[in-house]
């Protein structure tokens, strides 16, 4: 998966402190940041940014 929204995604996981490359591509290293994520907060983890995830990605508090 590619596109601008991955970017976003990755954008906002890099300023929550992830340790990824705004390159819009959704990689092995994406998933697992979205995995860890989703383990931190609690939630199914699926490695999906589904509705949920990315809503918490910019709502939830940082560690």
């Amino acid at each position: 998966m590619r596109g601008e929204d991955v970017r976003t995604w990755q954008e906002q996981m890099r300023r929550r402190g992830f340790d990824l490359a705004a390159d819009g591509a959704y990689g092995a290293r994406s998933r697992e940041a979205c995995l860890s994520f989703q383990r931190q907060q609690g939630i199914t983890g699926d490695g999906i940014v589904g509705p949920l995830t990315w809503r918490l990605t910019w709502e939830a508090p940082s560690a």
